[in-house]
């Protein structure tokens, strides 16, 4: 064989070869805990939307997991922006340090950290996800250091969806076939990540905001604590706008098939006006959404409505919050 045409075969096959080992191994699991392993596959990149649907037979679409395994190989060095837009919580780790913790309730919420990376090394990845209620959403993004947006991002920012070319599967696996990841040699290990230089340190600007006030204690027995978005009420009245309709059914929907879960609804109001009258409002709006969800074919003794007016708030500030008017839900056995 001629000497160019072997050069030719050797670099096609190292190319299939480098191909075959990016993308992330994907765990996949029924249960927001990680409970029961239902597959493992190879996925290129972490962008999914899973509308009412499971991300595979088998897996329970509003209560399923997963765990994303791999290595990341960085183009050039400096402070990388992650963000994660997510439906519901999410953490990412890169080599030794957590870049993102939301392990929360969210409805479609964007999340970021920043971390100093070296350029050409390999850095270990881990990407944790789960869906607690109704439908799932995950992308993950980053923004490279030279692509920095001036002002400090007040006019946006320049993140990407991470592309497959970054992303290498662990150094002790290789490729998935029909779902299951093949045994190889291991890759040799990455190199360890170099310490930041000292004249060089990330800044992360954070928008001045309210104190936050002393969060109630979370029963231990609660599954998960959020707060919608869409449940609106008419000014300083009890009477429930339409809007907030959808939000519940979908809500109506997760616990009718989910006969074990019982709700906890918590009324809040600000600090305006009279605090006895805040308190009697908050109460009526939480037996309101109540009395919807029964009418939805949940069983009333399943649902707890409480109100606490303006004693529970999320912010405090002098004349008051409008976060601090809200309906909670906490899910629970």
């Amino acid at each position: 064989m001629k000497k160019t045409t072997w050069l030719a075969l050797s670099a096609f096959l190292y190319s299939i070869h480098l191909f075959a080992q990016q993308g992330l191994v994907g765990e996949y699991y029924d249960g927001s805990n990680f409970e029961r392993k239902v597959m493992t596959r190879n996925d290129q990149k972490i962008s999914f939307v899973w509308n009412m649907s499971a991300p595979a037979p088998g897996m329970d679409p509003s209560d399923f997991s997963v765990r994303w395994k791999g290595r990341i190989k960085t183009p050039e060095s400096g402070n990388y922006l992650f963000r994660a837009h997510v439906d519901d919580g999410i953490r990412v780790k890169v080599g030794n340090q957590m870049v993102i913790n939301a392990w929360g309730m969210h409805d479609s919420e964007p999340f970021s950290g920043t971390v100093y990376l070296e350029a050409g090394q390999m850095y270990d990845l881990q990407v944790e996800y789960f869906n607690g209620l109704l439908e799932g959403e995950i992308q993950l993004y980053w923004q490279l250091p030279s692509e920095a947006p001036r002002f400090g991002g007040l006019l946006g920012y320049n993140d990407k969806i991470i592309d497959s070319k970054y992303f290498y599967k662990p150094a002790s696996q290789v490729p998935v076939t029909n779902g299951q990841v093949a045994s190889n040699k291991p890759v040799v290990a990455p190199k360890p990540a170099q310490p930041k230089p000292a004249t060089q340190k990330p800044t992360v600007q954070k928008p001045a905001k309210p104190v936050a006030a002393q969060p109630a204690e979370i029963p231990k027995d609660t599954l998960e604590k959020y707060i919608p978005k869409n449940i609106l009420f008419t000014q300083g009245k009890s009477i429930m706008l339409p809007e907030s309709e959808p939000e519940l059914n979908r809500l109506a929907g997760y616990l009718v098939r989910n006969p074990a879960v019982q709700l906890t609804i918590e009324g809040h109001t600000d600090n305006h006006g009279d605090s006895a009258k805040n308190l009697v409002l908050s109460k009526e709006r939480a037996k309101v959404v109540a009395e919807y969800l029964s009418g939805k074919g949940v069983a009333a003794r399943r649902i707890r409505p409480e109100g606490y007016g303006d004693t529970r708030p999320l912010q405090t500030i002098a004349s008051g919050n409008v976060k601090n008017r809200r309906v909670e839900f906490l899910l629970h056995y």
